[in-house]
């Protein structure tokens, strides 16, 4: 596979990973295929022409999606598309120490939560309020317009648990 060279090993393993995924949940195998290695470079060019490799990691390799036990901070927010976020802080004196979050949602809304919980670790309560959709999405190095809405949902997620 023929991958641009900054990738990692290990997000060029999650992609091969997912591409093979994808083509076995449509009926076509590695084994009965003559041409499964071209289709999941396509696949995956596909996929890299709609998402940034930052965006691709944060969805295949997503990070901190978890539960944190009382946190200190918690809302739960069902989006307009049917999609619903958690998101969980910790707070110690006026900074989020530990952030996480949990969705059932589609891939860019992974990658929006796993952004977001990224962003705030560390930061002070205060300048968490001010993070928005768009400032999400250029941390994700830009979302196609029709998943800017999972961006929206992790903002407003975040605003809420706050």
């Amino acid at each position: 596979m023929k991958l641009k060279s900054k990738l990692s090993l290990e997000l060029k393993t999650a992609l091969e990973k997912w591409a093979e995924e994808r083509l076995e949940c449509i009926g076509v195998y590695k084994d009965k295929a003559s041409d499964f290695e071209g289709l999941k470079d396509k696949l995956i060019k596909d996929l890299r022409s709609v998402y940034s490799d930052k965006a691709i990691d944060l969805f295949l390799r997503p990070k901190n999606r978890t539960i944190i036990q009382s946190p200190d901070g918690f809302a739960r927010i069902t989006g307009p598309c049917g999609d619903t976020m958690g998101m969980y802080l910790k707070i110690k004196k006026g900074r989020i120490t530990r952030a996480t979050f949990q969705t059932d949602g589609c891939d860019p809304s992974i990658a929006s939560g796993g952004m977001v919980v990224e962003m705030v670790t560390g930061m002070r309560i205060e300048d968490t309020k001010k993070i928005t959709q768009q400032d999400i999405s250029v941390a994700l190095e830009g979302l196609p317009e029709d998943s800017l809405h999972c961006a929206l949902l992790a903002a407003n997620t975040l605003k809420e648990a706050i």
